[in-house]
């Protein structure tokens, strides 16, 4: 199985869709579409796994500015096509991700809700540590 890990192109977007949808979210073509420009627009980016022409995973990469915790990078939204895991791919797309982010900032954060306790397996296995946990509060703006 020859992988190619690569930045996203607009091409990629209905593929991308299943994808969002295996992580638990339901994403128009429009609205990923626009979350990808916006990622790239504040300075992220979004890498694919590709497989004999077929993009089975992705991941995006930040860089995250807090007042209290300075800049650091942040893996964001890893997903790998279920009939795909287990193959390297996810461990791939980290890797690909980190390069990215490596000559940016001096630490790498995952952030991996707690209901999803193999990916807590699964980064840790990467050399992620657990830093604390929180609850996530979300209000709509007025």
């Amino acid at each position: 199985m020859h992988t190619i890990y690569r930045k996203y192109t607009h091409q990629d977007t209905q593929t991308l869709m299943p994808l969002m949808f295996q992580l638990g979210y339901d994403l128009s073509e429009e609205v990923l579409s626009s979350s990808v420009s916006a990622l790239r627009k504040q300075g992220g980016e979004v890498f694919v796994a590709e497989v004999s022409g077929n993009v089975l995973g992705c991941v995006s990469a930040i860089v995250d500015v807090r007042l209290a915790e300075g800049v650091k990078g942040e893996i964001v939204s890893l997903v790998v096509s279920e009939n795909a895991r287990g193959q390297g791919l996810g461990k791939g797309l980290v890797l690909e991700a980190e390069k990215w982010l490596s000559g940016k900032v001096g630490v790498i954060r995952v952030r991996a809700n707690v209901l999803r306790g193999q990916s807590h397996l699964f980064y840790e296995s990467l050399g992620y540590r657990k830093d604390k946990a929180q609850v996530v509060l979300l209000k709509k703006s007025p």
